[in-house]
């Protein structure tokens, strides 16, 4: 194998936030807060609002949008809340997830044999989108998997996510390689593996088809659906 480097991405590839519904919102240890602020009527409506805002991204045409500017967005949206209370509503589910949302991120089966497996033979990196800056390589830090990797890069850090352009490219110049000598492997088919391939690097999707709710088969006649069978 003539690949110098991987580059994984971080959430639902390395380690898994998705909820039973499937959802990556980030949303469930936080979600009863707006609800007893009188925002909303309930967790369902305030979990549509945030999905439909998220989808439509009116809060931003581009680039990452910190957590704290969506919720405050969707907030003000609302018209029964005052700056002062969306402020503090906003502080109190920031502080609430820092200590709460760790406890729903788990690693990815067979995820640490893979990486002892690799880390001899190529250097590995992380690219990740994500809404608040050094949070994935936070994440990793906490679950053991930090030392594997040369960099971690996130999207609200660089203020640019993927599938823009600038995320992969800052990767490819941290790696100091051509783009060709890169495998790109991550959850998402369209920023982990047809953007990487359309500037050049190799890509593999890693399919959570069945074990994530809502996750459509491959595109990829030979997709990674174990990390068991992604070894050197």
């Amino acid at each position: 194998m003539t690949t110098n480097w991987i580059l994984f991405d971080c959430f639902n590839t390395l380690v898994d936030d998705f909820d039973q519904a499937g959802s990556i919102d980030g949303l469930t240890t936080i979600q009863h807060l707006p609800v007893e602020a009188g925002v909303f009527a309930s967790v369902e409506a305030f979990r549509l609002a945030y999905t439909q805002s998220r989808e439509m991204n009116w809060w931003q045409d581009d680039s990452e949008v910190h957590l704290d500017v969506r919720l405050a967005a969707l907030f003000r949206k609302q018209e029964n809340i005052s700056d002062q209370d969306v402020a503090v509503l906003v502080t109190q589910m920031l502080d609430l997830f820092s200590v709460t949302y760790i406890d729903t991120i788990r690693l990815t089966r067979g995820v640490e044999a893979m990486l002892k497996a690799w880390a001899p033979i190529a250097k590995l990196g992380v690219v990740s989108n994500f809404f608040l800056p050094g949070w994935p390589k936070k994440f990793l830090e906490q679950l053991d998997l930090a030392d594997y990797f040369e960099f971690v890069i996130d999207s609200a850090e660089l203020n640019s996510k993927k599938p823009e352009a600038p995320i992969y490219q800052t990767a490819i110049n941290m790696t100091g390689v051509e783009p060709d000598k890169i495998l790109f492997v991550g959850d998402d088919f369209l920023r982990d593996v047809e953007r990487p391939r359309e500037l050049g690097m190799k890509a593999r999707h890693y399919c959570r088809f069945g074990e994530r709710p809502g996750v459509n088969k491959s595109p990829e006649t030979d997709p990674i659906k174990h990390w068991d069978s992604f070894r050197p």
